[in-house]
């Protein structure tokens, strides 16, 4: 299987959650391939987020099983920072340099759909990445992270 490599130079948001499965681990599927993980969000949720995934090249899926358009953007967070802190801070804290190390990539399906990519990421260890999404249903609405779509994993 190929992977799409994607550069970001602005975060508009991301979701995570892991389906359960053989590789959800994270652990390479054969000697330098890369490990497969598909995320998975909901109606404002993610489904089966793994705490840790193994360092290393992992390629990422995001399957949406909302009845809404969502995202899946991972950043990498400085040391020490929490989801709830990105949180806290409010719209556009994902993608803050006070908070973030490096913005990774952000993939989007719609309802029901699955990307039409993947998302390959080196995994550094010892680090704790991020997957939000900051879409909104309607301008007034409130953007999908206020409303529960954040995770979390660390990398080991």
């Amino acid at each position: 299987m190929s992977a799409i490599r994607i550069e970001v130079l602005a975060l508009s948001c991301a979701i995570a959650s892991v389906s359960p499965g053989p590789l959800a681990s994270g652990a390479p599927a054969a000697a330098g391939d890369p490990a497969h993980i598909v995320i998975v969000g909901n109606d404002y949720a993610f489904i089966g987020t793994p705490e840790s995934l193994a360092a290393g090249p992992t390629a990422f899926a995001f399957e949406n099983r909302g009845l809404v358009r969502h995202e899946m953007s991972v950043v990498r967070l400085r040391p020490g920072v929490a989801a709830s802190d990105v949180v806290a801070r409010g719209p556009g804290a994902a993608s803050s340099k006070a908070l973030t190390d490096q913005l990774v990539g952000i993939l989007v399906a719609r309802p029901g759909e699955r990307s039409g990519g993947e998302l390959l990421v080196d995994l550094v260890a010892g680090h704790r990445y991020l997957v939000v999404c900051t879409l909104r249903d309607t301008p007034d609405a409130a953007p999908h992270i206020q409303l529960g779509m954040i995770a979390s994993f660390d990398v080991r």
